[in-house]
């Protein structure tokens, strides 16, 4: 496998360093959303073979697919790749499956001489075009060891590839025909793989899904209600931690009230709450002074709370 390094983006993985440990969902939230991927996963007669977790940016879509990739069983994740607009590595959909390639032959050892067969027969593979590539690296020799049986009752049927973020590959026809060559693959009832694919609801992937003639399982984040109440657990939480920390009443500061006027701010977008408690968390500034600056109390001295906000939605502008 070592002539497919070059060809690999490490970072993308969702162990990797350059993953922030802490976009995993907090303790308590997300839960229906999260048993609705298990289940989904634990059922080996489910029809869908793709789910596709989508919102807005900042709903929490990357902190989903991070959490489940690490909580789920790790024998049944395959392959994971987390896209990310600015990055030049992890923006190219040319990687993603020689990347997802190199995971498949380590976390399901009985396809790794397949793939490395296809890599020393043709040796430029990886520079081939994305079909190409899903056709000798996973399509081949998946449906090599699943042989006759169909999906249900293969040794690898519930292995699933996790992919975050496509609408952050920085090529949209590149998007177009990575969710065409998947779409062609599970149609296939001997194919034995699984995809969980997040994105935002750009028109071209919603186009996708709408024609897609195989079931796929949507699971749509932007619903306001229970974002809302995750986001209040999540600032209770929070802000419990903070009272700790800055020797503050918890039973009067901030107040419900306070919490309930936070999470109506956040219109369900977690990014939102978690910008707030970080700038509220400061361990070097009061967090009492802060709130007050975040409720439009007291104005702001240095840099405004919500720069790091700012600077996300003009990135996606």
């Amino acid at each position: 496998l070592d002539d497919l390094k070059e060809f690999v983006s490490f970072s993308a993985l969702h162990d990797s360093s350059a993953q922030d440990p802490e976009r995993c969902c907090h303790p308590g939230t997300r839960k229906n959303v999260l048993h609705r991927m298990r289940t989904w996963m634990d059922d080996p007669n489910a029809p869908e073979r793709i789910l596709w977790l989508n919102d807005p940016a900042g709903v929490g879509k990357s902190a989903i697919a991070q959490t489940f990739s690490y909580s789920y069983d790790q024998d049944k994740v395959g392959a994971t790749f987390f896209f990310f607009r600015s990055d030049p590595i992890r923006n190219d959909g040319n990687r993603l499956f020689p990347t997802l390639a190199w995971q498949l032959a380590l976390s399901v050892p009985i396809v790794k001489d397949h793939i490395v067969f296809s890599l020393e027969k043709q040796p430029d593979i990886p520079r081939k075009t994305i079909e190409a590539q899903f056709e000798q690296f996973i399509a081949r020799p998946f449906l090599t060891i699943s042989g006759g049986e169909s999906a249900s009752t293969a040794a690898t049927s519930t292995r699933v590839i996790i992919i975050d973020g496509l609408d952050e590959c920085s090529d949209v026809k590149l998007q177009q025909r990575i969710l065409k060559i998947i779409g062609n693959a599970v149609v296939d009832t001997r194919f034995p793989l699984r995809f969980i694919i997040s994105s935002r609801p750009e028109a071209h992937i919603e186009d996708f899904f709408a024609q897609f003639q195989c079931p796929t399982l949507q699971i749509d984040l932007a619903n306001i209600e229970a974002a809302h109440s995750d986001i209040e657990t999540y600032l209770t939480s929070e802000f419990a931690r903070i009272a700790v920390e800055q020797e503050l009443d918890h039973e009067v500061w901030p107040g419900q009230h306070i919490i309930d006027a936070l999470v109506s701010n956040s219109s369900g977008q977690f990014v939102y709450a978690s910008t707030v408690m970080k700038y509220i968390g400061d361990k070097y500034e009061s967090a009492v002074v802060r709130l007050n600056v975040i409720l439009g109390i007291k104005p702001c001295a240095g840099k405004s709370p919500f720069a790091e906000l700012d600077a996300l939605y003009t990135e996606i502008l």
